[in-house]
């Protein structure tokens, strides 16, 4: 798709789902960059990351890794989402919701119920899925900027037992009901990469025979469950959606057509938009695109948009032209952005305002994603600001204190990130 599109005007047309009417269609996608605090309330940072991307315009904020179930918290592999599984966080997530609707942008938590095989294994919380498959994520398909010396396999889940998961069907209907207290717009259900829930989507990973194994509809059981569950509790006006799968990319994966039709049962039971994730762990050179419209270009998107009646949300159009394009061609409804906004959080006033020039684009180094899957606070090779939006102008450190330790240097350092460590260097001379 070529980028000399001369109208983004497409972009900025109010799109709405459900009673939720977003200003334009550029939507912020689940990012676990909050920064929380260790309990898992929302720290300062986290309340100012996400109201530097609500002021620079985009139409929704999807609020990335909050804890569901107790499980999903326990069993968490890095320290990067918010804690929604219990009341007493009800009065700091009111504050996260009433800090971005001051910008008059809605925002919508997406509920982890767990981890699935790439879950942190402990006694208490043994792995789970719908079936005893681990995850190979080869070391040959990892996106530009991850290095890892060997393929990396996860532990072996056990299957979950039925009550395990009517328990989780319990406990995900509870939280989007305190997610609805806290002043949340609307809530979206996780099916996507290789976690608990996208777990029971393929029959490469479900060979249960029970009523959550087998034909489409039972693989989609645990959804519609879960959908249906959270629409009687939360009323008919209150948004849901799904964020699933669009293609394994695997050998004996399930395709886009499989997944769409999973996507067509749960829309039944009152679903009110569907998000699109490209690959997952064991595809990430898939899921983490170094090129723009992969959904697009693969077919994928077209594929759900046939299937389904409510809006389809696309990702990884960085290019505000691309995104228009995609759009006026029916691929989808919305684009959703992370590593775009982490490089500019003002991209969606830059694109309104004719400034598309001016936007800083990702690099696509992933040098963002890397330090999230080594647990340390995201960052940015292309806005500094990018993880210290909370803090004062003058007041930050020296930026070779932002590495932390000779240990955390050297493990960036032999993961590919040595550019970056010197890039550090260099602007800490200059600030000096």
């Amino acid at each position: 798709m070529s980028e000399n599109a001369e109208q983004t005007d497409i972009l900025f047309t109010p799109l709405t789902i459900n009673t939720v009417t977003l200003a334009n269609r550029i939507v912020m996608a689940p990012m676990a960059a909050l920064s929380p605090r260790l309990d898992g309330r929302p720290s300062e940072q986290t309340i100012a990351f996400l109201s530097e991307r609500a002021k620079g315009g985009v139409g929704l904020i999807i609020l990335g890794g909050s804890a569901a179930t107790r499980r999903s918290w326990e069993e968490r592999p890095v320290r990067t989402g918010l804690r929604m599984d219990d009341d007493r966080f009800v009065p700091d997530l009111k504050r996260i919701t009433e800090a971005v609707h001051a910008h008059g942008t809605p925002i919508f938590a997406e509920l982890m119920p767990g981890m699935g095989a790439m879950a942190k294994p402990s006694p208490a919380w043994p792995l789970i899925a719908a079936s005893p498959k681990n995850i190979v994520i080869g070391r040959e398909r990892l996106p530009k900027g991850m290095f890892s010396p060997a393929d990396r396999v996860t532990g072996t889940p056990r299957e979950a037992t039925v009550e395990e998961i009517r328990q989780i069907t319990r406990e995900m209907a509870e939280t989007a009901v305190r997610a609805q207290r806290s002043g949340f717009d609307g809530v979206e259900v996780p099916a996507m990469m290789n976690y608990f829930l996208s777990s029971f989507l393929s029959p490469r990973s479900n060979w249960r025979t029970d009523e959550y194994g087998g034909s489409a509809e039972n693989r989609a059981r645990v959804l519609v469950d879960i959908v249906r569950l959270i629409r009687e509790k939360v009323g008919d006006s209150f948004p849901i959606g799904l964020r699933i799968t669009a293609n394994e990319h695997v050998d004996g994966g399930q395709g886009p057509e499989g997944f769409a039709d999973i996507a067509r049962h749960v829309e039944r039971e009152g679903l009110d938009y569907v998000a699109l994730t490209d690959g997952n762990y064991e595809s990430m050179h898939f899921n983490i695109s170094d090129t723009d419209t992969p959904t697009v270009a693969h077919g994928e998107a077209k594929v759900f948009r046939a299937a389904l009646s409510c809006p389809v949300i696309i990702g990884s159009i960085h290019g505000p032209e691309n995104a228009a394009q995609a759009i006026s061609e029916g691929h989808g409804d919305a684009v959703m952005l992370a590593r775009q906004l982490l490089a500019d959080p003002e991209y969606a006033n830059k694109a309104r305002n004719g400034r598309s020039q001016d936007i800083i684009r990702c690099d696509h180094h992933n040098h963002c994603m890397l330090r999230l899957a080594l647990d340390f606070p995201v960052r940015c090779t292309v806005n500094p600001r990018t993880g210290r939006e909370s803090r004062q102008p003058g007041s930050l450190p020296p930026v070779d204190r932002l590495i932390k330790s000779p240990i955390e240097k050297a493990v960036l350092t032999a993961a590919g990130s040595e550019r970056f460590v010197n890039l550090l260097g260099k602007f800490a001379k200059k600030q000096s």
